[in-house]
């Protein structure tokens, strides 16, 4: 042995001298995780950020102000409590004016990615652990979220093991998240669709609402196209899909409608709900750049909405409706359309009521007499105002044609309404003729 080591001791040497210069030149005690931890947040704590931005400093006031509201699950308002998302969107809103989304996923899917290094006081934060959730940066290492335990709270990114192990990134809202997040954008749109859309931006979700106080996202379409061009269109989703103009992806412009397969069919009630199985199931309107407004299940309101990835998975198909605008010229639909949803009207007497109050002409009261009392019109030289009649189980019903193969009339189980001749089961099958020409 003292010969092998008196043979080599040169090149042991040699070796340690390498080994101990290599140790000199590196330092792996001073690159430490603790002591790289130490120094980054030493250096976070003490940043000057200077003067922040008053929408930043309104929005890490209005979070700090709401510290001590409890978690409540899917809550986004102070009187119910928060989850992190909902307490996300709410004093982004209240702060800025902009509609974050509901979800903290999809909050994750806007914005410029941060690293820890990066954030800025307002900047968001994420964080995944069964879900992800999501909170404001206010500086210094600290931030503002939801727990279960304590509702909402300021924690530490670096002293708050759980936080610190969980964050998954930044986001930094660009000008263009906050343009097109914000309703200020949409009131003097070009588009009379978006104009008139925007200003039903969060009214509560019903499902098969049929008011202004509250709706889903059918009646939504058919309101706003009807309000904003006069166009009419059925009630539900999978029949509004029939009618307009197939729009190719590429060509998509502002105001055309969107339809979705897959989505917003759980929640109502109805594990059975047949909206699961038709082909589209959800509808919203594009409003430019990567944005729809929709009236959301989700979110729980009409919502302008980032598509994502989602919701690009979920398209379907775009539709134009412009050629279907009545422009205003018929009286007779007009007056008709006062009157959807409404359940005060026998079949007949919803044609007698809209006649005379828009044409000033009597017609008999009876659908019988009615088709006795007219005269005949082809189905293929249909005008708008002809009064269309069907089968019923003990006697006639009677419509009212406006237009585009469509028939508004008087439904006992849902009022007024819009049914399209050859789509609706009923009407193709019982159609009997139409009639014109009262004096």
């Amino acid at each position: 042995m003292d010969q092998w080591i008196q043979q080599y001791k040169w090149a042991l040497l040699l070796w340690t001298s390498f080994l101990l210069l290599l140790v000199l030149l590196f330092k792996p005690w001073e690159t430490s995780t603790f002591d790289t931890d130490v120094s980054f947040e030493k250096e976070h704590i003490e940043k000057d950020y200077g003067e922040l931005n008053p929408d930043v400093e309104e929005i890490i006031e209005l979070g700090k102000g709401l510290m001590g509201t409890p978690f409540h699950s899917g809550g986004n308002n102070p009187e119910k409590g928060f989850n992190s998302s909902g307490f996300v969107q709410y004093i982004y809103k209240e702060a800025t004016g902009i509609r974050m989304p509901r979800l903290a996923a999809h909050q994750y899917d806007l914005g410029k990615k941060l690293s820890k290094e990066e954030l800025y006081p307002g900047d968001l934060v994420f964080f995944e652990g069964d879900t992800i959730m999501s909170g404001v940066y206010t500086g210094h290492g600290e931030f503002l979220v939801v727990s279960q335990s304590n509702g909402v709270e300021q924690r530490s990114l670096f002293a708050d093991g759980f936080w610190s192990e969980h964050f998954i990134g930044g986001k930094r809202m660009t000008d263009e998240d906050m343009r097109d997040l914000h309703p200020s954008t949409y009131t003097d749109h070009p588009h009379p669709i978006i104009r008139e859309a925007i200003m039903y931006l969060d009214t509560p979700y019903v499902f098969g609402g049929n008011t202004t106080n509250g709706f889903d996202c059918s009646f939504f379409i058919q309101q706003v196209l009807r309000e904003s061009s006069e166009i009419y269109l059925p009630r539900v989703t999978k029949d509004q899909f029939q009618l307009g103009e197939e729009i190719d992806k590429d060509d998509i412009k502002p105001g055309d409608v969107l339809f979705f397969s897959g989505v917003d069919t759980q929640g109502n009630g109805n594990e059975n709900d047949p909206r699961m199985d038709w082909d589209v199931n959800h509808v919203g309107i594009y409003v430019g750049g990567e944005y729809m407004i929709h009236a959301s299940r989700t979110e729980k309101m009409t919502q302008l909405s980032f598509i994502n990835d989602y919701w690009g998975d979920a398209f379907v198909e775009a539709r134009r409706y412009d050629h279907m605008s009545l422009n205003d010229e018929f009286a007779v639909v007009q007056e008709a359309s006062t009157h959807l949803f409404s359940k005060d009207f026998t079949t007949p007497g919803f044609v007698k009521h809209v006649y005379e109050k828009s044409m000033g002409i009597t017609i008999p009261t009876t659908a019988e007499e009615q088709w006795n009392s007219g005269s005949p019109v082809n189905r293929d030289h249909l005008e708008i105002g002809d009064i269309l009649f069907f089968q019923g189980s003990n006697s006639y019903l009677s419509a009212l044609y406006i237009g585009h193969d469509l028939a508004m009339f008087a439904s006992s189980s849902a009022g007024v309404t819009i049914r399209h001749l050859d789509y609706d089961e009923f009407f193709k099958e019982n159609y009997l003729g139409a009639r014109r020409g009262w004096v």
